[in-house]
């Protein structure tokens, strides 16, 4: 349906470009191929590419692959891994030539290391060996050194992954830069994190995203000069870099700054709270679905909709990217069972905090009035509760075919901490969120959390399947006794392949139902037209770009016919 969408708009373009020089649709196809996400079967930095705001070459040297240098896509070098006399890795300086002669070479950190040359662009200076050839050595803005954690995470039935990020900035004379400003965004341009770095350059925290999502993009930025790295998340599990400026870092007026934390009003979320500088929304859009067996210990049947519930949460970061405030909408959406349950949160942090709990129905009715309290670590640590008995949370199941989907009740919370929390101390989202059976006394968590004495998962069954699993957006789970692992009962049939695979194959299986009558019709994230078109532009942006050119070819050959038949 999607596809069929798609190709009405292309069709409706080529309808108005008939009138149109058929030149006037590249600038739309650059447009959608620039921002469509690439597959890399290749890991580490060896695929990357990096670019600076000046126009000036940015190097990358990969620690993980040899000493090896990639430069960055201004140039068409080629990497160099001569070791220099003062590093351990060699940074060359790729030199531009014209014309067909030897250029003059220039070694950069040993005489032993080899130059890289570019046949691309000219310039003036440098030594003219074939009558009308030039040469010069293009400025190298800076060099990024990646020295990232590359390996296979432990499969937990994990479809979204927290990454440490560990940076260093220095300049020119490799002393730490403070007050570099760092931005993380993923391929839609949503904001994954946002620091300042401190006095020692350093700039830490961690990034949450999808396992299948191949790239992200970080941007550095000091005095107006930014570096640019697309950064391949395969096989990472773990970002540490180093970015070095080679250029004499502008004096500048600094920018405004109302609440003197460092971050300027302009990528401020909260410019006028010192105690805040950027919001971050997990997941960026929409919602993730978890959902949860009850019968453990027991096996259960494996159709994961005895406690279902969409949630996304948001954390308040101050500018040395610590957590003050936590906040979560959690919405009670199907039961598929006949025991009760409660919904609780519970956070490893050694501070107390307060913490505000609403509750309204579906159609925005207040169940419980907005409460605030103080609460204790040890409350924090035991789980705070955040929906009350599910028998009173969801009045439909939602878990039978013919069923006609009706949520249930929507807790929103706040938690304001006493001081700072390092992210790697609260955890990775969706943090450790719980049901408790009353029935049975039991809790629920995530699998990876918790061990027994043997050291085995004490959330795996003797099957090694979860109670528990979180799948990003509004998943349109199995219905009620359907086993998703049983190829004749579930509606996704790629879920084996991915749990064969150890999470490293099939990884956005919930893309993909494979048959629609073995799944209860979860409505789609309500984002709007506009926001479904374009993202099925870029999810599809060859299909698109195909179709334009096609669309475009024959709206010249139209025209054409028209202006001889006037003729």
């Amino acid at each position: 349906m999607k596809k069929l969408i798609l190709l009405l708009l292309a069709l409706s373009i080529f309808a108005a470009c008939n009138q149109k020089k058929k030149g006037a649709l590249w600038p739309l196809l650059f447009l959608l191929n620039s921002n469509t996400p690439t597959a890399n079967t290749a890991s580490g930095a060896s695929t990357e590419i990096a670019s600076a705001s000046n126009g000036g070459t940015v190097i990358i040297v990969d620690n993980n692959a040899g000493n090896s240098t990639i430069p960055s896509p201004n140039s068409t070098s080629t990497p160099s891994s001569t070791p220099s006399s003062s590093s351990d890795n060699v940074v060359t300086t790729p030199t531009t030539t014209t014309g067909s002669s030897d250029s003059t070479s220039e070694n950069a950190g040993s005489s032993s290391s080899t130059d890289t040359t570019s046949n691309s662009g000219t310039s003036s200076g440098g030594t003219d060996n074939s009558g009308g050839g030039t040469t010069t050595t293009p400025e190298v803005t800076g060099v990024i050194t990646v020295s990232d954690q590359v390996g296979t995470p432990v499969f937990n039935y994990n479809t979204v992954q927290t990454i440490p990020l560990n940076l260093v900035v220095v300049d020119k004379q490799s002393k730490p830069v403070s007050g570099a400003t760092v931005i993380v965004s993923d391929n839609l341009g949503n904001i994954l994190f946002q620091g300042v770095s401190d006095s020692s350059g350093v700039v830490s925290g961690t990034i949450t995203v999808e396992t299948s999502l191949g790239q992200i993009t970080l941007e550095i930025t000091v005095g107006g000069e930014s570096i640019s790295n697309i950064i391949n998340l395969i096989n990472v599990i773990g970002i540490s870099r180093e970015i070095k400026y080679e250029i004499l870092l502008p004096v500048v007026t600094a920018p405004t700054d109302t609440d003197k934390d460092g971050v300027p009003d302009t990528l401020d979320s909260y410019p006028q709270d010192p105690t805040r500088a950027t919001r971050i929304r997990v997941p960026a859009e929409g919602v993730s679905t978890v959902a949860y067996e009850d019968l453990y210990p027991s096996a259960g049947d494996a159709d994961l909709n005895d406690y279902v519930v969409h949630i996304h949460n948001e954390e308040d970061l101050n500018a040395a990217g610590e957590v003050i405030r936590l906040r979560g909408t959690y919405q009670h959406v199907a039961r598929g069972a006949g025991y009760r349950h409660t919904f609780h949160l519970k956070l490893p942090v050694s501070v107390g905090a307060s913490f505000s709990r609403k509750v309204v129905r579906e159609d925005g009715k207040e169940v419980t009035a907005l409460n605030t309290k103080k609460v204790s670590s040890s409350d924090l640590n035991q789980g705070i509760q955040i929906h009350e008995e599910s028998n009173q949370t969801v009045s439909n199941p939602n878990v039978n075919p013919g069923g006609v989907f009706k949520p249930g009740h929507i807790a929103t919370i706040e938690i304001v901490f006493d001081s700072p929390v390092k992210k790697t101390v609260l955890g990775s989202y969706p943090y450790d969120i719980f049901i408790k059976v009353i029935n049975t006394g039991k809790e629920i968590h995530f699998s990876g959390l918790y061990k027994n004495a043997n050291g085995t998962d004490q959330y795996l069954d003797s099957n090694h399947f979860p109670w528990a699993i979180l799948v990003p957006g509004t998943w349109k789970y199995p219905y009620e006794g359907l086993d998703i692992r049983n190829d004749s009962q579930s509606g996704y049939k790629e879920f084996n392949l991915w749990v064969v695979s150890n999470g490293t194959s099939y990884k956005d299986w919930y893309k993909h139902i494979t048959n629609q009558a073995k799944v209860f019709p979860v409505p789609e994230d309500d984002s709007g037209l506009l926001g479904f078109l374009l993202l099925g532009v870029k999810e599809n942006g060859i299909l698109i770009a195909i179709l334009l050119m096609a669309g475009g070819a024959a709206a010249a050959f139209l025209l054409k016919r028209r202006t001889l038949s006037r003729a």
